[in-house]
């Protein structure tokens, strides 16, 4: 089972997968609930000023590469369970936040329980009219880097830039994300009238770029069904170009048999792709908040645009209830 669909590349022998302060909800990047209702209360009461706020969120759904990158979380592998994704983040009025989390799901071999945690530290600019910038950094803590439950993702910088004034707005966003994951392979095999286990653990390490062009809009209702309530709905369409570079490390008891398939070509050392379009997708967002709670589900939907085997369209979502103090 391939673990980072990114790589669309079967290998043939050995078949190798948070908060941070969006005040501004035109930012492309995938939107913070606990930043909305903030955005949403500062509506409501009129207040220009930033403020520091602590939020506490609970989602479901099934985004397991990246907080933030869309396009990370389109190329991952599907997965036959839901993502469960309590957080807590701390969000100070100069617009730098600290935030963590745990992904907790049901894992066929080992049951329920967390797959691995996120710590990420962030920044927004805050009280600008014209633009809206966010940056932060994502690490993400993996407990088994052989499950295909772990995202091979562990390093994670995101960065985007959007413009305000127009009634579409357009954004660029950048991502860097470095990491590994393991896979193992264990056959018998019999050489003559010798029965032999051949063994191989391969380590795969990843790096990958990329860059995000979006075009949306946001609509907001204020007062919908009471005084103190409020609702934003943001779509935009996007296009992801990317690259990405895999070099692959093998600890064998074959390792002549490794050797022979790697200078005949079938066993590359290293999978790579230039920096290219990779897919088109649109980013639905919808927050309704009353008093200090806030509902939001996520829907992104992605087409791969190369010629690839697998499933061009993917979608990942999120459904979340966050309370700020």
């Amino acid at each position: 089972m391939q673990k980072f669909l990114l790589l669309y590349v079967p290998l043939l022998l050995f078949s190798i997968t948070g908060m941070a302060q969006k005040k501004d909800t035109t930012a492309i990047n995938e939107l913070d609930s606990a930043a909305i209702l903030k955005e949403l209360m500062n509506l409501l009461d009129a207040v220009k000023t930033p403020s520091s706020y602590i939020s506490i969120e609970a989602g479901v759904g099934n985004r397991l590469f990246s907080v933030h990158n869309n396009r990370l979380n389109a190329r991952q592998s599907s997965i036959s369970t839901l993502v469960y994704t309590p957080s807590v983040g701390y969000f100070h009025k100069s617009g730098l936040s600290l935030s963590a989390g745990a992904y907790l799901l049901n894992d066929k071999t080992k049951g329920f329980g967390a797959s691995q945690f996120s710590l990420m530290p962030g920044y927004d600019l805050l009280n600008n009219n014209r633009w809206a910038f966010s940056i932060s950094y994502t690490h993400y803590f993996i407990k088994d880097y052989f499950s295909i439950y772990s995202s091979p993702v562990q390093n994670d910088f995101y960065t985007s830039l959007s413009y305000k004034k127009s009634w579409i707005k357009p954004g660029i966003a950048a991502g860097y994300s470095t990491g590994k994951y393991k896979q193992v392979f264990v056959r018998d095999s019999i050489l003559g009238t010798i029965r032999r286990r051949l063994y191989d653990s391969a380590t795969f390490n990843l790096r990958s770029f990329s860059t995000i062009f979006s075009a949306g809009h946001d609509f907001d209702w204020q007062n919908v069904f009471t005084r103190d309530d409020g609702l934003i709905f943001t779509s935009s369409f996007v296009l992801n170009f990317g690259s990405y570079n895999i070099g692959i490390i093998h600890k064998t008891n074959a390792p002549h048999l490794l050797d022979r398939l790697i200078n005949r070509g079938r066993f590359p050392k290293i999978i790579a792709s230039n920096f290219r379009a990779e897919s088109v997708g649109m980013n639905m967002n919808l927050n309704y908040s009353i008093g200090s709670f806030s509902f939001s589900p996520r829907l992104y939907l992605d087409y791969y645009l190369p010629e690839s085997d697998s499933d061009k369209f993917t979608q990942s979502f999120n459904f979340s209830v966050g309370y700020i103090f």
